[in-house]
């Protein structure tokens, strides 16, 4: 009897971590500054890049940044969407040595392209990340925020 809820329960943990999405985050060490100045600069190239902020999934509190999803054309009539995923490591940083961020470029397609001309929220799965925009984003990031040498 014990064993059997003993499989229960572990058959419920690997359906619930099945559901959710694994990101690869990348991430950048930010030059010695302040926390306004570092949220500040990556405001500004996330802003700069074409991402328009989620306003009640932003917290500048807590360092947390999210884009809007933003749409577009994957090939062959498909819909895509991405947006950006930042966070500064608040524990793991100062204004004495700086600040670690990590950020994702997550991507979005509708598979079923019955749906493809008005697709709903539910119409959309997960396509991995755009690992073009996260290098051109951490340049721009690095640009702006790492020391000068």
């Amino acid at each position: 009897m014990k064993s059997v809820r003993h499989l229960l329960v572990l058959l419920a943990l690997l359906a619930t971590t099945a559901c959710g999405t694994v990101s690869d985050w990348r991430e950048l060490q930010t030059a010695p500054m302040t926390l306004g100045q570092c949220f500040d600069g990556l405001v500004f190239v996330a802003q700069t890049s074409g991402f328009t902020a989620d306003v009640p999934e932003c917290d500048r509190g807590n360092g947390k940044w999210q884009s809007r999803w933003r749409l577009r054309q994957l090939g062959l009539g498909r819909p895509g969407r991405y947006r950006l995923r930042a966070e500064v490591l608040l524990e793991e940083g100062s204004n004495a040595k700086g600040w670690p961020i990590r950020y994702v470029v997550e991507q979005q397609k509708v598979k079923d392209l019955r749906r493809s001309m008005e697709p709903a929220e539910e119409d959309w799965s997960g396509d991995y990340q755009d690992r073009e925009a996260e290098t051109i984003l951490g340049e721009r990031l690095s640009r702006r925020l790492s020391s000068k040498t």
